[in-house]
């Protein structure tokens, strides 16, 4: 097995080579001679102070997935991939992610990833901070003060406590009595509102879910519930108990139409439009059965599709939908068009937009890449605490480490491109660089993986009944 050297030093020490270093050259080349493995090559990062650097370490992914042969890296510890315990735990997911086992000369580690892991929970309860902010909060709650955002019809008021706020609270009382005097179903009643100009509090149309919120949330009894307690009587009520039991009832009562679940993982989800009314188009997975007329028997039929937010949501639009693998064969067959020598020179050559990089897609990606950090410290809760298993964070917190990694490279261009580093055909030509990479790996690669750099290249479908136009990110 061939066998690449991290190491990692800092700058402290001003003469020669840093004595760290040395000893950690000693330490991969006796490790891998007493288990006879092939030292390759060694990467060596240099941190200064507080900044940790992270550059050569960057260019050994970078190496590693030119070569596309099976690695083992190396390193005296695993903090020497990153002081940071979060940090460590998306390197070994990284590496993972490349086929790449990580091993430490001064460890004896059955896993590395639960070994880090561990290292992560146990700075985690240390800090205790988070644990004294729930704590407060808790104590908050429990005098009925107002935590977050009020629930639409209520504001907080100078007291901290919820105050009714009267034209939301008529919105409110509307919903319940189209849902239980008129027995209007969920959609209809979102489709009642946005009919007649009735916003959300952001003055936004309704959805079904904001609908179905609405009609489940026990504060409009006058109960303020949070971190598991429930002070009743805390603020004025909205809806009477008797009318608030019988709406919980009849939505228990109904049952679930049809076998949908909007949660299953489709390539094209968040980039697909809806070429109407500019909405989002949402994937659905559909179970049918039916009785055959024949023999009396039954069928069933699994079905994927795109649906247009706004209709299945909002009741408003039309109901166009496209099913999933004729979407997706259409988007790929447009990538192989526009990957053509001739179609890749005129898109690299056209004249840039004018672009405002600090308020546009830079903003924007900024704000993903916190998401996307706010997800994975929940994966990593996750994990140690056992509620998912140490494969499951390989396969979740994989893909969004594989998300990261292509939104930082997209923002390091824009941000080299909005200094002058770099030219705007120059950013376009590394787009198609990943495009051909897309093309050539498609068949071996992970779903994450796929859906990872289609977003990178991709900045939106827009889907008509009769043609899909696919936008590129240039």
């Amino acid at each position: 097995m061939r066998a690449i050297g991290y190491f990692r030093v800092t700058s402290d020490i001003k003469q020669g080579v840093p004595s760290p270093l040395v000893e950690q050259e000693k330490g991969f080349s006796r490790f891998c001679q007493e288990r006879g493995y092939q030292p390759v090559t060694t990467f060596v990062d240099v941190d200064s102070g507080d900044r940790v650097s992270c550059t050569q370490y960057q260019r050994m992914l970078r190496d590693i997935r030119k070569q596309r042969e099976n690695f083992l890296v190396v390193v005296k510890s695993l903090c020497h991939l990153h002081p940071d315990s979060q940090e460590t735990v998306r390197c070994l997911l990284e590496l993972d992610g490349l086929g790449v086992m990580v091993l430490a000369t001064d460890e004896a580690l059955d896993d590395p990833l639960a070994a880090a892991l561990q290292v992560w929970s146990t700075q985690r309860q240390g800090e205790g901070s988070g644990e004294r902010v729930r704590e407060a909060m808790r104590l908050r709650a429990i005098r009925g003060k107002g935590l977050g955002k009020p629930p639409f019809g209520y504001r907080i008021g100078a007291d901290q406590k919820l105050e009714v706020v009267p034209e939301e609270a008529d919105t409110v009382a509307l919903i319940y009595r189209l849902y239980l005097q008129e027995n209007r179903g969920v959609r209809l009643i979102a489709r009642y509102l946005n009919e007649r100009g009735i916003t959300t509090r952001k003055g936004g149309r309704w959805s079904i879910v904001g609908i179905r919120d609405i009609l489940r949330n026990r504060a409009y009894l006058g109960t303020y519930s949070r971190f598991g307690v429930r002070v009743p009587g805390s603020h004025p009520s909205i809806i009477p108990v008797h009318i608030f039991d019988r709406v919980q009832g009849q939505l228990s009562a109904k049952p679930r139409q049809g076998g949908y679940a909007r949660r299953s993982p489709f390539l094209l989800t968040g980039l697909a439009y809806c070429g109407y009314c500019g909405n989002r188009m949402i994937s659905v997975n559909r179970s049918q059965t039916w009785t055959r007329h024949k023999d009396g028997g039954k069928s069933k039929g699994e079905y994927r599709y795109y649906q247009c937010q706004s209709r299945a949501n909002q009741s408003v639009c039309q109901y166009h939908t496209r099913r999933a693998e004729d979407l997706e064969s259409a988007v790929l067959a447009a990538l192989q068009r526009f990957s053509s020598p001739d179609t890749r020179e005129q898109l690299v050559k056209q004249p840039a937009p004018a672009v405002d990089y600090q308020t546009t897609e830079q903003s924007q990606l900024a704000k993903k890449l916190k998401a996307l950090g706010r997800k994975f410290r929940g994966y990593l809760d996750q994990a140690a605490q056992g509620v998912i298993s140490l494969e499951e964070l390989r396969t979740m917190g994989g893909g969004l480490v594989r998300d990261r990694q292509f939104l930082e490279q997209r923002l390091a261009l824009l941000e080299a491109e909005a200094r002058q580093e770099i030219t705007a055909e120059q950013r376009r030509g590394y787009t198609f660089e990943v495009m051909a990479n897309l093309q050539e790996r498609w068949e071996s690669m992970t779903f994450p993986a796929r859906r990872a750099l289609l977003q990178y290249v991709i900045d939106r479908i827009t889907v008509y009944d009769d043609r899909v136009e696919t936008l590129l990110r240039l």
